[in-house]
Order: structure tokens, then C-alpha cells, then sequence
């Protein structure tokens, strides 16, 4: 998705809502991703949820992220564009599953 966003959230929070069946899931997409948003979809259907590629800032420094705070737990396919997939991860029971994207 080329959706263009406000890369910048130095202070802003995110809620995590994860436990009885529900997990989150965080991507830390390369350069490329900036200003666009990151779509994701179960795996084996064809409902997707969008989030926006930020900079946030930590004790070491600025980094991209890409944040789904509360997902039921399952397999998700992460979309490149509209049309390719990209790569899939397991988001667990009460689990905060990462994801480095290139």
C-alpha cells in the first residue's frame, strides 16, 4: 500500500492488547517502507488491516516500526503492494512477535 503518512511519532504510545488468544505484532521495515503503510491479512483469507510506517525514538536512537497492537493469534501474510505477498509470521497466544523486513 502507497497510502502516504506522517513518518515522525517521536513521543506517542501504542496499547498492546494481547493475552486469551490474542497477540501483537511488530515490524521493523527497512528504509524503502517509510511514509507507506504495511498491509496484513490471515493467512488463508482475504480480509486485511493496515498500519502506517512511523520513526519512533528510543535510547539508541530513531527506528521504523510498523505496529499491529492486537491481533488474534494465528499465521498473517504481510503484503508487499496489492498483489504480493511478501512473508508470513506466527503471532502467538499472548506473544509480541517481531518482524525485520528489508
Amino acid at each position: 500500500m502507497t497510502t502516504a503518512t506522517d513518518d515522525h511519532a517521536p513521543s506517542a504510545s501504542v496499547a498492546l492488547d494481547i493475552g486469551s488468544g490474542r497477540g501483537a505484532l511488530v515490524i521493523y521495515p527497512g528504509e524503502r517502507f517509510r511514509g507507506r503503510e504495511i498491509e496484513i491479512s490471515p493467512v488463508g483469507s482475504s480480509r486485511r488491516v493496515h498500519t502506517g510506517v512511523h520513526e519512533r525514538g528510543t535510547h539508541a536512537g530513531c527506528v521504523l516500526t510498523a505496529i499491529f497492537g492486537s491481533l488474534a493469534a494465528g499465521e498473517y501474510r504481510v503484503w508487499e503492494d496489492a498483489e504480493t505477498p511478501l512473508i508470513d509470521v506466527e503471532v502467538g497466544d499472548g506473544v509480541v512477535a517481531e518482524l525485520v523486513l528489508t
